[in-house]
């Protein structure tokens, strides 16, 4: 078809825009400047320290997942382009969610910071899933020969991220930091290589 292209731009353009969302993370830190009691200061900032290390991992893992997800794609089209932006908008504003958390921990707007920080993971999570979706819905989008049965069990692991942030966007209704306990689990489970792979290598090991 004549709107179908290979993926190499897409790609080259999403790496691009996560170095750059990754690298910018440390231009946001805060500088303490006192004269006597610099590590209390830094200590005191914990939040903000603590929110960079999260976005700059998140922001990798992101960027692991997508890299992964593309070993599948051979061409796109603009639905997919379009899906793609949409994907990393929502991963861009990780670094605003993750600081407006931060700044709000222990104070009166906690909960809301909260909201905002699953609710835009909960978005991110979805494209992701959309342009996973859309994709393989469209087998002159896929690469030649890719295996149906791993294609299915991909779709099922994938679909836990969302589920999960939606999860963690109803606990903090009760409880801001429990529900940053998903949120570390799919961190932990997305950053592993992926269960569906090395079952269905496995199983052919040829």
């Amino acid at each position: 078809m004549h709107n179908h292209r290979p993926t190499d731009r897409l790609e080259y353009f999403s790496d691009a825009v996560l170095a750059i969302a990754a690298t910018l993370l440390a231009t946001e830190l805060p500088k303490p400047e006192t004269e006597t009691g610099l590590l209390q200061a830094i200590a005191h900032e914990w939040p903000s320290y603590a929110a960079f290390a999260a976005s700059f991992l998140f922001i990798c893992i992101a960027w692991s997942n997508h890299h992964n997800m593309f070993i599948y794609l051979k061409q796109t089209d603009q639905y997919l382009l379009i899906l793609n932006i949409l994907f990393l908008m929502f991963v861009t504003l990780q670094s605003f969610t993750t600081g407006l958390l931060a700044n709000h921990v222990g104070k009166p707007d906690e909960q809301t910071a909260a909201m905002i920080y699953h609710g835009t993971l909960v978005l991110m999570t979805f494209f992701y899933n959309c342009l996973w979706w859309y994709a393989i819905r469209k087998p002159e989008l896929l690469e030649e020969d890719t295996d149906k049965k791993l294609l299915r069990l991909l779709t099922k692991e994938y679909a836990i991220a969302p589920a999960l942030h939606l999860a963690a966007l109803v606990i903090c209704i009760w409880s801001v930091p429990f529900s940053i306990i998903p949120v570390l689990l799919l961190y932990i489970y997305f950053a592993l290589p992926r269960l569906s792979e090395k079952r269905m290598n496995q199983e052919n090991p040829n």
